[in-house]
């Protein structure tokens, strides 16, 4: 069996940012514990490292606060939307609803309108039979 030989990565790629040998070392362990350790040093990280500061904390726990502000809201609008969409279907119904009200009122008013009519042509057809009357 016989295996081919990669090719050697190509030049053209270039990095702008080269990591330190600490950054890679951080990222490799995982960084702080919440012990105040890093693994593979033990208690002997504060030697070689410094801690983060409290603002450091406060700035990730400031993203992470962001965050679930950030979800609540996308929560408290995904309601608001569902609310919105409720009463929109309502007015929609009631619209419906009104729009069959008129329809039936229009025929009331065409079927007054005639009898009136009829009526009105009654009355001048008596006042013709009955000049005098006038």
């Amino acid at each position: 069996m016989s295996f081919r030989r990669r090719k050697p990565p190509t030049s053209n790629v270039k990095m702008n940012t080269k990591k330190s040998e600490d950054e890679l070392f951080f990222e490799v362990v995982g960084g702080w514990n919440e012990k105040g350790r890093i693994f593979g040093l033990g208690a002997a990280a504060h030697s070689y490292y410094d801690r983060p500061t409290c603002d450091e904390k406060n700035g990730k726990k400031s993203r992470r606060e962001y965050i679930k502000s950030l979800e609540t809201q996308v929560v408290e609008l995904a309601a608001k939307n569902d609310d919105q969409q409720k009463e929109l279907d309502q007015t929609k119904q009631e619209l419906d609803q009104t729009k069959q009200e008129l329809v039936r009122q229009k025929k009331t008013l065409a079927e007054t309108i005639e009898s009136f009519m009829t009526f009105k042509e009654q009355v001048e057809k008596f006042m013709q039979a009955n000049p005098s009357r006038s």
